[in-house]
């Protein structure tokens, strides 16, 4: 069976660990004991619930069956939810605003303006300066930029 939802997938999940429980003889209240979890949350797990990762990592060691043993259920290879067309974009505007800082696009002082036409230039990108500034103030927190103000305008350049 192929799982398509998170609950059907969680579910599954739980179940496997119910199973692998069981078989190892123990209750709720060992796996309990044995993690530092409440027997509660063991149970819900069990029943589908979401959980914290190092929980079920912890649940699997308890159980004596190792986690990809756990996962390896048949799955439909897709995102539960598409990405939107505006992501994309600003995934897409990401990458060449990238491309440019590779490229010592940067080495002169730049506005977002200034980018902005590059980009609309080489891409025909659409986009407008207040979406390039939150990626170029990004890239600035990163370190791949540095920034100064000339008067009210913010200009970027390489370090």
């Amino acid at each position: 069976m192929e799982y398509t939802s998170k609950e059907k997938l969680l579910g599954a999940i739980g179940k496997r660990i119910q199973e692998q429980r069981m078989k190892e003889g123990l209750e709720p209240e060992d796996v309990a004991e044995m993690t530092g979890l409440t027997a509660p949350t063991i149970r819900n797990i069990e029943n589908g619930s979401e959980t914290y990762f190092y929980n079920f990592i912890a649940i699997c060691l308890a159980i004596n069956m190792h986690p990809k043993d756990i996962l390896d259920i048949e799955l439909v290879i897709k995102p539960l939810n598409e990405l939107s067309e505006p992501r994309k974009e600003k995934t897409r505007l990401t990458a060449r605003i990238h491309y440019f800082i590779e490229n010592h696009y940067f080495e002169q002082e730049r506005t977002a303006k200034d980018v902005l036409n590059e980009l609309a230039a080489n891409y025909e990108t659409q986009t407008t300066t207040s979406a390039i500034s939150v990626i170029l103030n990004r890239k600035v927190v990163f370190g791949d930029l540095k920034t100064k103000k000339k008067g009210k305008i913010k200009v970027y350049k390489s370090r």
